[in-house]
């Protein structure tokens, strides 16, 4: 009898103890959500440049290719100046210090020098202008409809925390020399200018406010060595990484594809060869099995691919992508 009523008093506790402990609550799988169909309109001739936001699926902002020629390094540090390569700029190093001695284009060779198609801010076409104290000759390079820009002369005289100064003029000198003043934007990566317009122009969104800009940009072909104008996805340079994934479709990629990979930081991690063109048809076929991932400033992941190159009429640069949140 003893021994039944201490079963029953274990037992009792036990029930007690149990009834006691703290349930737990599922944790819901955060929702990824669906796979998003986006088209940029980049139009027939190319001349838009169009910045892209994939967290909130929207374009952010568009903007005429030809609006600007040289973009100016915001960091309080930053030396950098950058040429539009969407227009096919090119720039001439001289062997003057003044714009008064250059007043043609005699002498300059024929190719000029691009900023390197990855974005390397060690390797741009103006270099270490603060050693070199020289004037450069600037082929404006051409607009969407094929229209040369014309050739200026520049230097670029300071840089502070805040600014940047430069002097420049038409290379024959006819509309005299002007001198700008450009104000460096925290916010932004760089800030553009156009020589043509004699004024600091909107161009690129604030640093946080983009992951892709879809334009035309200067790839460099090697053997023979040649500058070309292409048509392609550049990446932000402030935080946004790729990587391909060249052996699995675009449904099959998961997070764990991000697993020990070494994501690139080159702005034309995308690039251009996501499709293929046939002279003789003239027809651009994109390959739908070219798949990334790409990683945002805010440490999202994304995998994408592209799955076409016309809009429903038939007209080309109307690029049109796959992407989702992983």
């Amino acid at each position: 009898m003893e021994r039944t009523l201490k079963l029953f008093f274990v037992f009792i506790c036990s029930l007690f103890l149990f009834s006691c402990e703290k349930k737990e609550t599922p944790v819901p799988a955060y929702d990824r959500g669906d796979a998003i169909t986006a088209t940029v309109e980049m139009t027939s001739s190319y001349k838009n440049q169009v910045w892209f936001r994939l967290n909130d699926h929207m374009v952010v902002y568009t903007n005429l290719k030809s609006a600007w020629d040289l973009a100016f390094e915001c960091s309080a540090s930053g030396t950098h100046v950058l040429l539009n390569t969407s227009k096919s700029m090119r720039i001439y190093k001289t062997n003057f210090t003044d714009l008064s001695q250059v007043n043609d284009t005699v002498g300059l060779g024929v190719h000029g020098t691009s900023d390197n198609p990855s974005g390397s801010l060690d390797s741009t076409a103006t270099g270490d202008w603060q050693s070199n104290n020289t004037v450069y000759v600037v082929n404006r390079g051409y607009n969407e409809l094929a229209q040369q820009q014309g050739y200026y002369k520049l230097k670029i005289t300071g840089m502070s925390a805040t600014t940047f100064s430069i002097e420049y003029a038409d290379i024959y000198g006819t509309s005299g020399t002007n001198t700008a003043t450009i104000t460096k934007d925290a916010d932004k990566s760089f800030v553009t200018f156009s020589l043509g317009s004699n004024l600091e122009v909107i161009t690129e969104p604030a640093k946080t406010d983009f992951d892709l800009c879809f334009t035309q940009y200067t790839h460099v072909f090697y053997s023979p060595f040649q500058y070309y104008l292409v048509t392609g996805v550049l990446i932000n340079r402030y935080n946004t990484r790729v990587i391909g994934i060249p052996d699995k479709t675009f449904n099959a990629i998961t997070i764990n594809d991000t697993l020990n990979k070494t994501f690139s930081a080159a702005q034309n991690a995308i690039g251009y060869d996501w499709k293929t063109y046939d002279i003789a048809t003239n027809v651009y076929t994109v390959d739908v099995t070219k798949c990334y991932i790409i990683s945002d400033s805010r440490g999202f992941y994304y995998k994408l691919h592209f799955i076409d190159f016309y809009n429903s009429s038939g007209v080309k640069g109307y690029p049109e992508f796959e992407y989702k949140k992983l």
